[in-house]
């Protein structure tokens, strides 16, 4: 089963690595009506320039700027990450990354972020499980290796990397397994160019199997952490705020309707003083995304959102991400897993869906949405399913 990155915790490593084809696909076009509006319209195909089948190149995608990062976890399961840059005759590959000591079923690319000219790529199955986060600089040479993250206090099976995140000096790593999957969080900063842990998070509830850190973001000073395991999985996502040189919890999020099972906070976004989260198995796994808004300090819901034609099994929500005032939300499951992701704008009074973007040759099976991401209005979108699991990501104009 692929229902989650994070609660099946008997199945993990097959989750978030091993994408494997599902009862009832097939390779054949899914039918859907809809249009591409010129908000939507695609502006290039990606794919890995070794990337075979069952590489499941697009399982994690980033973007800053002209500059997009896509995972694949796949390639014997050592994993690679892929960069791509926007030049005047189009997105072209420009490096092939590898963290130095990654060996065969590290699952190297299973998490991406970028910032500026600073990479990090998650290995959460390096060294018996215990996990790893690397982190490459832009140069004048190319893209170097400048430094290998680990929690201080990791351990194996603590599957460090499952998720990361970069803003300007700081990296966010989650390690869902720690202390039999209660989880962890771990804040990293620059200073005078070493990365150096300067925190350790944990939700202030958070218990055995509640796998804090299962989906991690940041945007300035301000750190969203999910939790999709909290009660029986009904979820929950915790907001973090730097104070000074401390980190302390200000939030604890839960959907206003979300109920056991929906996996709330399996994947969050934060931009500014607003943050998305998703829970794709609500409402029988049709699935949302909830919007909360920080107001003079306190964080309140002011919206649910869900795509124009989803309906049950859809996973709306799998995937979460948001720049200003547009939010892009992935569901991998509609149209018979060819996937789709929805695009929805901030308004006065809502956040209205403005289009829904699909790949230009993605099928049954693709797992379109399965991994998005946004900067400005540019839009990343994975299809790790793509052409018999070797994966293709895709560009967007939103």
């Amino acid at each position: 089963m692929r229902n989650s990155r994070c609660v099946a915790l008997a199945v993990l490593t097959v989750i978030a690595v091993t994408v494997m084809p599902l009862a009832g696909g097939t390779s054949t076009a899914a039918v859907r009506s809809s249009t591409t509006p010129t908000i939507g319209r695609q502006l290039a195909e990606l794919k890995g320039s070794d990337t075979v089948a069952r590489d499941d190149f697009g399982s994690s995608v980033a973007i800053s700027g002209t500059t997009a990062v896509v995972g694949t976890s796949g390639t014997d399961y050592a994993g690679r990450a892929y960069v791509f840059t926007k030049t005047s005759s189009g997105w072209k590959q420009t490096a092939e990354l590898m963290g130095s000591d990654v060996v065969a079923g590290d699952e190297f690319g299973a998490s991406v972020s970028i910032w500026g000219t600073t990479v990090v790529v998650g290995a959460e199955s390096h060294a018996n499980n215990a996990g790893r986060a690397y982190v490459f600089t832009k140069t004048s040479s190319g893209w170097k290796q400048t430094a290998e993250l680990k929690g201080s206090d990791t351990v194996a099976n603590d599957w460090f990397g499952w998720s990361v995140t970069v803003f300007d000096r700081t990296i966010v790593v989650g390690a869902t397994g720690h202390g039999n999957y209660a989880g962890r969080a771990y804040v990293f900063t620059n200073t005078a160019g070493v990365w150096k842990e300067t925190a350790e998070l944990k939700g202030s509830d958070t218990i055995d199997n509640d796998v804090f850190g299962c989906s991690v973001a940041i945007s300035g000073t301000t750190a969203v952490v999910g939790a999709e395991g909290y009660a029986n999985d009904a979820g929950a996502a915790y907001v973090f705020t730097e104070t000074g040189n401390s980190w302390k919890q200000v939030a604890e999020l839960k959907g206003f309707d979300t109920v056991v099972g929906d996996n709330f906070g399996s994947s969050v976004a934060v931009s500014g003083s607003t943050a998305v989260v998703g829970a794709f198995d609500h409402a029988k796994k049709a699935g949302r995304a909830y919007v909360f808004t920080n107001t003079a300090g306190v964080w309140k819901e002011t919206a649910e959102l869900k795509g124009s034609d989803t309906t049950a099994g859809d996973f709306f929500g799998y995937s979460v991400a948001i720049s200003g005032t547009t939010a892009i939300v992935g569901a991998e499951n509609i149209a018979n897993k060819a996937g789709a992701a929805y695009v929805l704008t901030k308004t006065s009074a809502a956040w209205p869906q403005v289009a829904e973007v699909e790949g230009s040759d993605t099928a049954a099976g693709d797992w379109f949405g399965s991994s998005v991401a946004i900067s400005g209005t540019t839009a990343v979108v994975g299809a790790s399913g793509h052409a018999k699991y070797a994966g293709e990501a895709y560009v967007f104009e939103v």
